[in-house]
């Protein structure tokens, strides 16, 4: 519960300098400023019992101290797989219609530096639907990726997240469009087929080995149309090249991934 800006419905409002770029939003339709302390418990994602918060691959959250806490799972845990360990926190936020807007505040508190080739870990990420579209952050700093993760939308070179720095992001997500920003930092727009999917569910995950910390989330449904300079400030945006970064998953085998 930081004093970054009020998250309590029917209240909700935007951060300062952070307004919805692409799409009009309607009404909140989901918020958590976690000022009330609980422990979360990870269920079946198809269970008709899951919770707005649903933790991922075993790893370990809780709302203490005004903030959702999450931390790798447990050493017993990682023994017991193969795969999907949960070397690093990951938390999926279920309450997001088909397409909406999304605000919230996360930092990476500690963890093991994602160096890529070196280890089997995942990069920081917030991914919108699963393996749908991905932030996610590489050498070259943060990119835009699509189908199944494999190819590159739009990239923010040496654009790095900071250990201890609190971050507030806003994601819009409408049919095949995705529109990510963040406060004092970059945007990200994408278009693509593999963006129209029924899996709208979001997934933050943080450093390997790490804890992290996310505050002031609010989701607002959206309206039809778009907003008055939506397309000015898409031409106005710098082009990027779309680059395949590894070769393309079929359906079902990207839908198992992790």
């Amino acid at each position: 519960m930081r004093p970054l800006f009020l998250a309590l419905l029917p209240f909700a409002v935007f951060a300062a300098d952070l307004k919805p770029r692409l799409l009009i939003a309607d009404q909140p339709v989901f918020a958590d400023d976690f000022s009330q302390p609980r422990e979360l418990k990870a269920v079946a994602a198809k269970s008709p019992t899951v919770g707005a918060w649903n933790p991922n691959q075993g790893t370990r959250w809780k709302v203490a101290d005004g903030v959702l806490r999450g931390e790798a799972s447990t050493a017993e845990y990682q023994a017991a797989h193969d795969t999907h360990k949960g070397v690093h926190p990951r938390i999926v936020l279920t309450k997001t219609p088909a397409e909406y807007i999304l605000q919230f505040s996360f930092r990476l508190v500690d963890g093991k530096a994602f160096i890529a080739g070196e280890r089997k870990s995942v990069a920081p990420f917030i991914e919108i639907g699963h393996h749908i579209a991905r932030v996610t952050w590489g050498p070259n700093g943060a990119m835009l990726l699509a189908d199944g993760d494999s190819l590159q939308l739009d990239v923010a070179k040496d654009y790095k997240l900071e250990n201890g720095k609190w971050y507030t992001v806003m994601v819009e997500r409408r049919a095949d469009e995705v529109f990510v920003q963040f406060q004092d930092g970059p945007s990200f727009y994408g278009k693509h087929p593999s963006y129209k999917s029924e899996l709208h569910a979001v997934m933050l995950g943080g450093l390997e080995a790490g804890h992290m910390e996310i505050d002031n989330v609010t989701v607002w449904s959206i309206k039809a149309g778009r907003q008055a300079d939506a397309e000015d400030m898409l031409k106005a945006r710098t082009p990027t090249k779309e680059i395949r970064i590894k070769e393309a998953k079929p359906a079902e085998a990207a839908k198992k991934a992790a």
